[in-house]
C-alpha cells in the first residue's frame, strides 16, 4: 500500500478536525460581526446606491455638452 507512514493517519485526522474547528469559529465570528453591523451596512449601501444613481442621472443629462 502506498500512503506513507500509517501512524500519520491519526495526525492528519487531528489536523483536519482542528482545521474544521477553526473554520467554524471564524464563520461564527464573521456572522456575529455582520449581525452587529447589519443595519448600518444597509444604510451605507442605500446612501451609496442613491448617490451613484444621482451621479449617473446628472452625468447622463450633461453628456452631450
Amino acid at each position: 500500500m502506498s500512503g506513507g507512514d500509517p501512524g500519520r493517519i491519526g495526525g492528519r485526522f487531528l489536523e483536519a478536525c482542528v482545521g474544521l474547528l477553526l473554520a467554524a469559529m471564524a464563520l461564527y465570528a464573521a456572522i456575529s460581526i455582520l449581525r452587529a453591523i447589519w443595519l448600518y451596512l444597509c444604510i451605507v449601501v442605500l446612501v451609496v446606491g442613491v448617490g451613484a444613481l444621482l451621479w449617473w442621472r446628472i452625468s447622463s443629462k450633461y453628456r452631450g455638452w
